[in-house]
């Protein structure tokens, strides 16, 4: 099979023949990559609903503090995911090197910088945990919140450990196991926050901290799992345990160069979207819920494209280590396909279904018609919220985070959360002007991070040239 001629990929930029035979072929392989991790994420999202019916069971309060001890939780971990999405690119290059011999002892010291990753974490979350009581709630809800705290914290160096053996799945083209072993979790999870959160099977009920001990304990299973799975034939050739190797931060220092930047990318775009729900609740009760709504939905619909932008890190990093400017071309080429399908099917389903999936979260008609607007807004913004983590995915595959970090700190906080808060405010557009707002930062975003992957292969042309 052979690959489009650089020359001609170079002027025509990313469009290719849609009949290319290694067009189509790339598509195959992206999708049996990605698909695998897209089901991951998608059953990820499951283990926080489960928990939300869970608590909903238990009483309203709970529900509330679950809900905010699960987000506190989620954005402390986001130092376990960013920290580690180093990984999945060093040794995507190390293997399209065919430099084997290293990506076992670039496996362990990723799996320290686990461990220190997750200790950091679970400091952090025990300190929130101590001080929940210094923040604004209701009354009845800190102690809640430091119930759920204190069982869920102990996740977060075994999270860590799933995040770098999920890492080594997707450099090395192995994903599907990812997908089995999260709905294992999924499972598990159900049966621990039932169990011990309601109290069922004949188990001690322990309300939402029965719901935090239980994804301490999906965690621990998830870890496990996917280290048996490391030691398995698929893996033997790599060397994962071949020895104990103390920390060497000649090897740690090149994963955080990378993962630094992706890590605060991560809390950038956390953030942009924590504020903009804080600056909806001043707008109202109404344009609160609703969107919460939105937001959920279009949260779900974005686990496509941020699967799909895990493979593409994978595989541009496999390819871009050999200096050839055209397969890396190709991936970037099914990348844009796959990411404007998956765009186009989501934007339709949230236009045709808007009202009924509001009725999926509330009975109320009225704010039914309300998150409804706001998914034709939601809808809108498929595109371009796909597009810019499917560039930055690619972009981590050639190893550039600094600049896209940049980018999105840019995007999401002066263009975003800035004209959203002047639209909804001194334009007095409420809460449609905070999503004009988020629509706006991320188109910005995307063209940016476009022009910023074209620089890049131009590079890469240049060199090979």
């Amino acid at each position: 099979m052979s690959l489009p001629d650089p020359k001609e990929t170079s002027s025509a930029g990313f469009l290719f023949w849609l009949g290319s035979p290694a067009l189509r072929a790339d598509l195959r392989r992206t999708l049996r990559l990605g698909l695998p991790l897209i089901g991951a994420q998608l059953l990820q999202i499951g283990n926080g609903l489960v928990d939300a019916i869970v608590a909903g069971r238990i009483g309203r309060s709970e529900l509330a503090a679950g809900g905010i001890g699960g987000s506190l939780w989620f954005v402390v971990s986001l130092s376990c995911i960013g920290l580690m999405a180093g990984l999945s690119p060093t040794l995507s290059g190390l293997i399209g090197q065919r430099r084997r011999a290293f990506v076992g002892a670039v496996f362990r010291q990723g799996l320290w910088l686990g461990l220190i990753t997750g200790a950091v974490a679970l400091g952090l979350l025990l300190l929130i945990a101590g001080n929940v009581h210094r923040f604004p709630f209701e009354p009845e809800l800190p102690p809640l919140i430091r119930d759920y705290l204190l069982g869920a914290c102990w996740s977060l160096p075994f999270f860590a450990i799933v995040m770098a053996s999920r890492n080594v799945c997707e450099a090395t083209n192995v994903t599907r196991p990812v997908l089995l072993v999260t709905a294992m979790g999924l499972l598990i999870n159900a049966i621990g926050s039932m169990g011990l959160g309601l109290g069922l099977a004949g188990l001690p009920q322990l309300g939402v901290f029965g719901i935090g001990i239980a994804t301490t304990i999906v965690n621990i299973c998830m870890a496990l799992m996917l280290l048996q799975l490391l030691r398995g034939k698929r893996f033997a050739r790599f060397e994962l345990f071949a020895r104990f190797d103390r920390p060497r931060w000649d090897q740690i220092g090149p994963m955080l160069s990378l993962s630094i930047p992706i890590f605060l990318g991560m809390l950038f775009e956390a953030g942009l979207f924590v504020a903009t729900s804080i600056q909806m609740g001043t707008i109202g009760l109404l344009e609160a819920g609703a969107h919460q709504i939105a937001l959920s939905a279009s949260a779900f619909c974005f686990m496509l494209p941020l699967g799909m932008s895990f493979a593409l890190t994978a595989r541009i990093g496999r390819a871009s280590v050999m200096g050839h400017a055209a397969p890396v071309r190709l991936r970037v080429a099914s990348g844009i396909i796959l990411t404007l399908g998956m765009a186009l099917t989501t934007a339709s389903t949230l236009i045709l279904f808007r009202y009924q999936i509001a009725g999926i979260y509330t009975a109320d008609i009225e704010l039914q018609q309300f998150a409804g607007s706001l998914l034709l807004l939601g809808a809108i913004f498929q595109l371009s919220d796909g597009a810019q983590i499917m560039l930055i995915g690619a972009l981590r595959g050639l190893h550039d985070t600094r600049v896209p970090m940049l980018i999105n700190a840019f995007s999401y906080w002066v263009v975003a959360f800035g004209f959203g808060v002047f639209c909804a405010h001194v334009l007095d557009l409420g809460a449609f002007g905070l999503w004009y707002g988020l629509i706006t930062g991320l188109s910005v975003a995307s063209l940016l991070l476009g022009l910023r992957l074209r620089y890049q292969l131009k590079r890469l042309s240049a060199r090979q040239s």
